[in-house]
């Protein structure tokens, strides 16, 4: 895929948002083989309609011929034409999305080094819920930091589990290349896993209401000692005196929100 990548930049003129994660690779080999390839379609059928302007031009042939084009050599040339798009388009890139997700996305991490949160987005923030020393979500001892606030520990597998507090949401980690919707009477599940430490910013990926420009989030990923400290620096849960005024439509910050979790299989 690097063959890809020295190409495409030089096309679009914008590099991607850094990718820090584990598996952001496997994304972006999709991607780039995707407009690759169509790209190389296209510039075939662009020469095409050029050398025919050329080749049959009015100068040239000034009576014009009609052909309806129901020949059996048209049939054939049409059907290996679809075939030939639908097996390196279609069948490569299914291919590729489902060893991806088979070999990284859908195999969950199990382990106690697995780090542990809840995630459930309002209109217009982000609630974010660590278990406590109980280890359990929805005790007393539950750490939920300040809106929009999340961290993460560096080389370390993080799973998070995301459902809706009204209409639904989708959070998009640009730098992780991830994003997965939270949708109202679900729970949804994602996992990833950083690289190298750092600021980064996480938004909202569906139109939720006229302030969904609001929802930026912002991710610290640190070292394991780091993280540690800054979760005992946390008070447990959050205090209705602490709410934000996030505008007339917002309905404050929930509290005691959290659901149990569900083992992923």
């Amino acid at each position: 895929m690097d063959k890809f990548k020295k190409f495409l930049p030089g096309i679009w003129f914008l590099d991607p948002p850094k990718d820090i994660s584990l598996d952001g690779y496997r994304i972006d080999n999709v991607i780039q083989y995707t407009d690759f390839v169509i790209t190389l379609y296209f510039g075939i059928v662009v020469a095409a309609i050029i050398f025919f302007v050329w080749r049959y031009n009015s100068r040239k042939h000034p009576h014009a011929v009609h052909d309806h084009g129901n020949q059996k050599k048209h049939l054939y040339v049409t059907v290996a034409m679809g075939l030939l798009v639908f097996f390196s388009i279609d069948v490569v890139i299914e291919s590729m999305s489902f060893k991806d997700l088979k070999e990284a996305f859908w195999n969950f991490p199990k382990g106690k080094d697995v780090v542990r949160i809840e995630i459930m987005p309002q209109q217009y923030a982000w609630n974010i819920r660590y278990p406590g020393e109980d280890d359990v979500f929805g005790t007393d001892d539950d750490i939920v930091p300040p809106q929009n606030i999340l961290h993460i520990p560096v080389n370390t597998p993080i799973v998070v589990q995301l459902t809706t507090y009204d209409v639904i949401h989708s959070l998009y980690l640009p730098n992780f290349r991830y994003k997965q919707d939270a949708t109202p009477g679900m729970v949804t599940a994602m996992w990833f896993q950083a690289k190298e430490t750092g600021n980064f910013e996480f938004a909202c990926a569906e139109l939720c209401g006229n302030s969904h420009f609001k929802m930026k989030g912002y991710l610290t990923v640190e070292s394991k000692d780091e993280f540690d400290n800054w979760i005992a620096s946390q008070e447990p849960e959050v205090s209705e005196d602490d709410e934000d005024d996030w505008g007339d439509e917002d309905e404050g910050v929930p509290t005691k929100w959290a659901w149990q979790w569900k083992e992923l299989k």
